[in-house]
């Protein structure tokens, strides 16, 4: 054997592998093929095996996160307004006084369903007997969860917050969050809930009579409370709901007191949205009804209706909820 062979020959095992890593066989590659198999494999096997731990610890903080700041109400914690039934009918929506209507202005009389039109109403439906008061809003408020700051900050709660105006209607609250409002109510009653449209709000409010207001063609003293109504709230804040006799379907306040929304968009004559409801992303105004304590006794009519962006808030802005029937 000549030197050359020789010092293959004796090789050492380490030399041996450095020949063969630059050199692999096909063994050696199946053998490291294999090896990054089983590797892969068992990383794969663990990530599957994890995601039911994952997922409960997703679940824990998450769920942790969606009840920060909710406050814990038992039901009958919940201030909830009292839902009167009005039934099905039909009437003629506007404004219905002939000598009234022609002293308008061309301007003023969308301001009175001028012209009006016959309207029926397919099936009974609950609206609430008062106007959403304070104490009931911030039983709701009360019972939200805020995810961020941001949204904790878009609801605005009435300046005054003592016990004593509890009983008053809540205002200050834009259109979207009366929604809001509407749809929660509703899951707390198992209904489906909203406010009124401009139909079903005037409908309710005339409680089948023709007249300017609740209680007659004539306005009178202390009737309900405006600014030349006569009662002991005039021109100074909104009354406590209820201190005023009912109309004839039993609510309270459907002249003067506050402003209501409803849920239709506004349009100048009547042409189909008085008896629909605006989707909640939709832009622009919405049609309020009933009129207001720091307005005179002409726009607490019956036929009254206001234009305000659907984003406004005013301390003569309240609203009702509307509730639909169950068919069985």
């Amino acid at each position: 054997m000549n030197v050359k062979n020789q010092n293959i020959a004796q090789k050492s095992p380490e030399r041996n592998m450095q020949d063969q890593c630059r050199h692999p066989t096909k063994s050696s590659i199946q053998l490291l093929l294999l090896r990054r198999f089983l590797w892969i494999s068992t990383v794969a096997l663990l990530a599957i095996m994890s995601v039911p731990f994952l997922k409960s610890v997703y679940e824990t903080i998450t769920g942790h996160e969606s009840t920060a700041g909710r406050i814990s109400m038992h039901p009958d914690e919940m201030l909830l307004p009292e839902l009167v039934l009005i039934p099905a009918g039909s009437f003629y929506m506007g404004e219905q006084n002939e000598s009234f209507i022609k002293n308008l202005s061309a301007d003023e009389k969308k301001y009175f369903g001028v012209p009006g039109k016959h309207v029926e109403i397919d099936r009974p439906f609950y609206i609430s007997k008062y106007e959403i008061t304070n104490a009931q809003y911030d039983s709701y408020v009360k019972a939200q969860q805020f995810n961020s700051p941001m949204e904790k900050n878009s609801i605005i709660l009435p300046d005054v917050k003592q016990d004593k105006y509890d009983n008053y209607p809540v205002a200050e609250v834009s259109w979207r969050r009366a929604m809001a409002y509407a749809v929660w109510l509703g899951e707390q009653k198992q209904f489906s809930c909203r406010l009124p449209t401009e139909a079903e709000w005037e409908y309710a409010a005339r409680a089948g009579l023709n007249n300017a207001y609740p209680w007659g063609d004539e306005i009178g003293v202390n009737n309900a409370h405006c600014r030349e109504c006569g009662s002991q709230w005039d021109k100074q804040q909104a009354a406590p709901v209820g201190q005023f006799k009912a109309n004839l379907y039993g609510l309270y306040d459907t002249s003067g007191n506050v402003w209501e929304w409803t849920c239709s968009a506004w349009r100048d004559q009547y042409e189909g949205q008085e008896q629909q409801c605006a989707r909640m992303e939709e832009f622009g105004a919405r049609a309020v009804r009933g009129g207001s304590w720091a307005y005179d006794t002409k726009y607490i009519r019956s036929s009254v209706r206001g234009e305000f962006d659907a984003s406004i808030r005013y301390s003569g802005f309240g609203f009702r909820v509307m509730c639909l029937f169950p068919v069985e």
